[in-house]
């Protein structure tokens, strides 16, 4: 269940696709598109790896919503979003190299966590997909070198 308006949802999804027509035409350079929430006004910017401002929108429910509750909550609504706009393959005709991600990051644009990876064939939205993957990869590495 959704902890914003269907108007709010549909504000963030019009930034979302504001951003990737930005890179139908010419190839960029782009790894990363960052999402930042500003939490005294509830205004979301994406920006580029520069810093450059590529869309925003004003959601009020995240005026002043802040801690790990509202981090938590902020998070799982923009990752449904992207997964909902890549299921729409608003992503597809993206020129930008992949691998690329689509991140939350703090006011000091540091990685808060990464909301959506895609490279090739391969989209990951949940990061608990993530969780665990070293210790399976070792643990495989570590039979395949007994054999």
């Amino acid at each position: 269940m959704s902890t914003i308006s269907t108007e709010s949802q549909d504000k963030l999804r019009a930034a979302i696709a504001e951003m990737s027509k930005q890179f139908v035409t010419e190839e960029s350079k782009v790894t990363d598109f960052h999402f930042h929430v500003n939490g005294s006004n509830g205004v979301v910017t994406i920006f580029d790896d520069d810093d450059n401002e590529l869309s925003h929108a004003q959601i009020d429910e995240w005026v002043h919503k802040e801690g790990d509750n509202g981090v938590e909550s902020i998070e799982k609504e923009i990752r449904n979003i992207l997964s909902d706009e890549l299921n729409k393959g608003t992503f597809e005709n993206m020129n930008v190299p992949k691998p690329y991600s689509c991140i939350l990051v703090d006011d000091d644009k540091e990685t808060i966590v990464d909301l959506l990876y895609i490279d090739n064939d391969t989209y990951i939205i949940d990061d608990e997909l993530l969780k665990g993957l070293d210790k399976e990869l070792n643990d495989f590495i570590k039979k395949l070198l007994e054999e």
